[in-house]
């Protein structure tokens, strides 16, 4: 019997957030070193700073804000919900108020369980990205930056 695929999207992976902070970082730094009196454009010295300055944005971005996701089991579903909830909110996640949606009955059955979003109020929230349950019978995916999992790991 053939093996049902884990389709669930987690985000961008290890790759592209690399990628990302250190294209980005490259870019600022040819651009402010270049409107420096030390460096032009094409400088060799310039283009080595930005790479090396790229490096290390993009190390530094991919351990803390690359997305993770952790499996955990548990006995009560409702004791472990409350646990979730309030170990969350220790760390200033709220969770995130549904609205009734629309569903299309032609697209692929989601998996069973109950989908939960929690976020951080206020301009923090903007900066620390959310975590997202899934919450199964006697399991839970959370899926949030690899920094918010290791706090959550500690709590739970």
């Amino acid at each position: 019997m053939a093996q049902q695929e884990d389709t669930q999207l987690t985000g961008p992976g290890i790759g592209l957030t690399f990628l990302y902070y250190f294209s980005m970082t490259v870019i600022i730094v040819m651009f402010v070193g270049s409107r420096s009196a030390a460096f032009t454009f094409a400088s060799p010295e310039l283009r080595q700073y930005s790479t090396l300055a790229g490096l290390v944005a993009g190390i530094i971005g991919t351990v803390v804000n690359r997305n993770v996701t952790m499996a955990i089991t548990f006995e009560n579903r409702n004791r472990f919900q409350t646990r979730l909830n309030q170990k969350l909110a220790e760390i200033g996640f709220e969770p995130e108020e549904l609205e009734d949606e629309i569903t299309d009955n032609t697209a692929d059955p989601e998996p069973e369980g109950e989908y939960l979003s929690y976020f951080r109020s206020g301009l923090a929230g903007q900066f620390a990205g959310g975590v997202y349950v899934l919450l199964s019978d006697r399991s839970a995916t959370i899926s949030s930056r690899a920094i918010n999992i290791r706090r959550i790991r500690k709590l739970l």
